[in-house]
């Protein structure tokens, strides 16, 4: 094929990406398209996804996770499908426990974990007829701890692992690996609102809120979202043929 922007040869791969306008999910889409991948990228935000994705030189499709026919939306056609990233989440209410207002909780697990399982549904009868491709599963260290003031985001998150784990060994013996990235602390947009939102439900300033993040982080900065695509470029790759049912903590050693 011929040679794309970033001088390398295109290849036939195909990633389907959520939550592409920014953050994690422009960087990863920025990383495959590096590699050759063609990229369609999803955003419920259209002017900011059409943008960047013209950018890149990826394809764009609107999607908002809530909708389960715009997630069925993005597989229509593409024929082939080699990856796909569930990216798309949401931080959730930070309150107590009993102080949660249900419909937070409910939004909360539709879109970090319902919206996953409607994606794969449609992604996984594409990937058994080739008898290949990989999943991944955006999750965080919040999958793995308690998380006060933030339980409907650690029970979506709790939640996609147990999904991860059940779909790999499914689909494990189609050739089609599923793994979760557990990520810490990750720079940018999503974390400064996280931290905020911590330093409301606390009633402490944002700097020792932003301290309360990086004292549990034993690498003492934030994760660059870079570090989170070359893993999930990793995961997608040859290399990692034998590698499926994994949480995979790219978090700094969060703790």
């Amino acid at each position: 094929m011929a040679d794309g922007e970033y001088g390398v040869t295109e290849t036939d791969k195909t990633a389907i990406i959520t939550a592409c306008a920014g953050g994690i999910g422009l960087v990863t889409a920025t990383a495959l398209r590096r590699e050759g991948w063609r990229v369609i990228m999803s955003d419920a935000d259209e002017d900011a996804g059409l943008r960047e994705a013209d950018r890149i030189g990826a394809e764009f499709r609107r999607c908002d996770v809530k909708d389960g026919d715009q997630i069925a939306a993005l597989f229509h056609g593409i024929g082939r499908l080699d990856l796909l990233v569930n990216n798309a989440g949401i931080m959730g209410p930070s309150c107590p426990t009993w102080e949660c207002p249900v419909e937070s909780w409910r939004e909360t697990l539709e879109v970090n974990l319902t919206a996953q399982m409607i994606a794969c549904k449609h992604a996984v009868p594409i990937m058994l007829s080739q008898r290949s491709g990989s999943i991944v599963n955006m999750s965080s260290v919040a999958g793995r701890r308690g998380w006060p003031t933030r339980a409907a985001y650690a029970a979506s998150k709790w939640g996609v692992l147990g999904f991860t784990a059940t779909l790999a060994e499914e689909v494990a013996p189609h050739g089609v690996r599923v793994n979760a990235i557990l990520p810490g602390a990750v720079d940018g947009d999503r974390i400064q609102k996280g931290i905020q939102a911590y330093a409301d439900a606390n009633d402490v300033d944002y700097a020792a809120a932003e301290k309360h993040y990086l004292d549990r982080q034993p690498i003492g900065r934030l994760v660059p979202p870079g570090d989170i695509a070359e893993t999930i470029v990793f995961l997608a790759g040859d290399r990692a043929t034998s590698i499926t049912g994994q949480f995979i903590e790219v978090s700094g050693g969060y703790r």
